[in-house]
């Protein structure tokens, strides 16, 4: 898979998790119950968890670096 199709993929999955979670924990929160919320809590810090993992095996060592050295200008010509 190249890096173009990763970041696209992560991009769309972080924007499906900033539309529906806030969603998600209102529903949970109108339940009131405390097992349905301790739930939902558990399921985001696992999917928080689970970004970590894909951080740390693909992530790049990016610090104190400009844009330019860590990836290729979008508008580059091959």
């Amino acid at each position: 898979m190249s890096d173009s199709r990763t970041v696209r993929r992560a991009l769309v999955m972080a924007g499906v998790g900033g539309v529906v979670g806030p969603g998600l924990f209102g529903v949970l929160i109108e339940t009131g119950s405390r097992t349905s919320l301790a739930l939902g809590y558990g399921l985001g810090a696992a999917f928080m968890l689970a970004a970590a993992v894909v951080a740390g095996c693909y992530g790049v060592a990016a610090e104190r670096k400009p844009l330019e050295a860590v990836a290729r200008p979008l508008s580059a010509v091959d």
